[in-house]
């Protein structure tokens, strides 16, 4: 067996696109090449009332230990039927996977404390508390004796209504205390007591939302016999074009060091966080270069699929990874042609379509927020107040200190005009060829194979969804960089020139033919026409507060 590919975790639907599981479904993941499969979709939206924490399947009834009490109200559907079917499901799912001699992963948050870490408050769940880690040890020793045949577990301390004290907070337990010196000795008591129950198991613990150095410090303290590391493809996110940091390079040197096992997650299909619900977008190539940028990484035992699967479509990202399992020392050409012979005599044309649609994923700025992700999610009927960039997500120890080495924006300030220019160009060139994109699969369109046309067509729609929503950051962006030039005219008594005026003019009407129909751009543009000076009093100003009008995935909406 390849020691990199050890491990190729699939996950079988995802947060936006509930798939349903049975044997086939099982079978279609296993026929792309993975070897393991996660039971659950572990996000923190719940989608479908999956379990996200132990407490979600765990049945502790019939237990009346004073220790087991749940202290924090939980998220999940707490009906008798809802608890009943996710524990129904959950042994379906592992009798499935174990049928088709897949390894079983279940993923879980602990210490549960719901949404209280976005806070700096004394947690009821604390690490020091005197009772937390005993309880996760009889909660975990309990699951194992109720979903018997799951192999491996993975769990994370941050998100997944999952939260740990600050050490510079209030709880007096914790204050000064290192985080890493809390959570790798509960992170010990945990994978000792999975191996006591299944000695063939391993605990994979994420330690999302850590900073750099407390990630380093504790991979120097995890014992390699009962634990493994699963790591997201850089410190800030799982990002389909921006895999493996220098973050990700020293984790993996350091775990290689220690011999502690480490599976790198990525997006291994055409869905994904960043373009969510836009399902169906074809970008294999991307997806290939990513492989191949984690595969190179010094000591990994695997690669996981972060957001998951749809196997019941046509999904060239999907087939792209299962050559590349099928043999990681392919290039990616060859893993193109291969991919491409579905589609009969067009594969070349296909293969060019696709290299297009690779091409604007990678030019589109993904490195300037994480609210850039869930693209589908952007309102292009941005307000029309000035652009600004949204930038902070939590208070955690990651969004505080190292996700500035990806992210542009962490924080929610008025950018600089060289920062919303610096956007809005790079968003106009992945435009550009976004529109390349779809001149070339409607040319394609009448000669795809009939089976394959129905996703094909989807594919098509979403890449135009895409573009609607690059552009309107496009005018958006530059709208309101015109307007503070404008306004240093008027403020020196002068005449606003000509250009600017008839640039304003024209990006306004591409902006409202971008949108569809606006009454809001309606009035503004009547507003220009009649009095430019008064609109630029009226529009395109800097927002006072913060309201989210558009939702948080309009990225310039304030």
């Amino acid at each position: 067996m390849n020691p990199k590919l050890q491990y190729k975790v699939g996950l079988l639907g995802c947060p936006s696109l509930l798939e349903p599981w049975n044997e086939e479904q099982v079978s279609r993941i296993q026929s792309h090449g993975f070897n393991m499969l996660q039971l659950n979709i572990a996000w923190g939206c719940r989608p479908g009332d999956e379990p996200l924490n132990l407490e979600d399947v765990v049945d502790i009834s019939a237990d009346q230990d004073p220790l087991l009490r749940q202290s924090v109200a939980l998220a999940s559907d707490q009906t008798p039927e809802a608890f009943n079917r996710r524990r129904n499901d959950l042994r379906n799912r592992i009798e499935w996977t174990r049928n088709a001699g897949l390894r079983s992963l279940f993923h879980f948050g602990a210490p549960y404390n719901g949404g209280d870490g976005y806070r700096d408050l004394q947690l009821q769940n604390c690490l020091l508390d005197g009772k937390t880690p005993e309880r996760y040890v009889r909660l975990l020793t309990m699951f194992h004796e109720q979903f018997p045949g799951v192999d491996d577990v993975l769990i994370y301390t941050y998100d997944q209504d999952a939260w740990l004290c600050n050490e510079f907070g209030v709880c007096e337990s914790c204050r000064g205390i290192p985080l890493h010196e809390r959570v790798v000795p509960f992170i010990h008591k945990l994978a000792e007591a999975w191996q006591a129950c299944n000695p063939n198991g391993r605990l994979w613990w994420e330690p999302w939302e850590l900073s750099a150095g407390q990630v380093l410090q504790s991979i120097n303290r995890l014992n390699p016999q009962t634990t493994g590391v699963m790591l997201h493809s850089n410190i800030a996110e799982v990002t389909a074009t921006l895999p493996v940091d220098r973050f990700l390079k020293n984790a993996c040197r350091l775990a290689e060091s220690r011999g502690l096992p480490v599976i790198v997650e990525g997006f291994l299909g055409g869905p994904t966080e960043e373009l969510e619900p836009m399902n169906h977008l074809a970008f294999p190539q991307v997806t290939v270069r990513q492989l191949q940028a984690i595969y190179s990484l010094p000591g990994i035992s695997g690669i996981k699929e972060y957001f998951g699967l749809v196997p019941s479509k046509e999904d060239p990202s999907l087939r792209a990874t299962a050559q590349f399992f099928a043999n990681p020392e392919q290039t990616e050409d060859q893993i193109m042609a291969v991919v491409a012979e579905l589609y009969a005599d067009s594969c070349e044309s296909v293969i060019r379509f696709w290299s297009v649609s690779s091409e604007a994923m990678e030019l589109f700025p993904w490195d300037i927020s994480w609210y850039v992700r869930k693209l589908g999610q952007c309102d292009p009927k941005h307000t029309m107040n000035a652009a600004f960039i949204r930038g902070q997500q939590c208070h955690t120890p990651s969004w505080d200190s190292t996700r500035r080495a990806i992210f542009m924006k962490t924080d929610d300030q008025q950018p600089d005009a060289w920062l919303l220019e610096d956007i809005q160009l790079r968003c106009d060139i992945s435009a550009a060829k976004l529109e390349d994109a779809i001149r070339l699969g409607r040319e394609l369109e009448p000669v795809i194979p009939e089976r394959l046309k129905g996703d094909f067509a989807q594919g098509l729609r979403d890449l135009e969804a895409m573009r609607t929503r690059v552009l309107s950051y496009v005018y958006h962006l530059r709208e309101t960089n015109l307007a503070a030039i404008m306004r240093k005219y008027t403020s020196e008594n002068r005449p606003i020139p000509g250009q600017f005026l008839q640039e304003m003019d024209r990006l306004l009407e591409l902006d409202l033919e971008n949108q569809g129909s606006n009454e809001e751009m309606d009035r503004a543009i009547a507003r220009f026409r009649a009095n430019p000076v008064q609109f630029l009093t009226d529009y395109l100003q800097p927002a006072e507060q913060d309201l989210w009008p558009r939702g948080p995935h309009s990225l310039t909406s304030k």
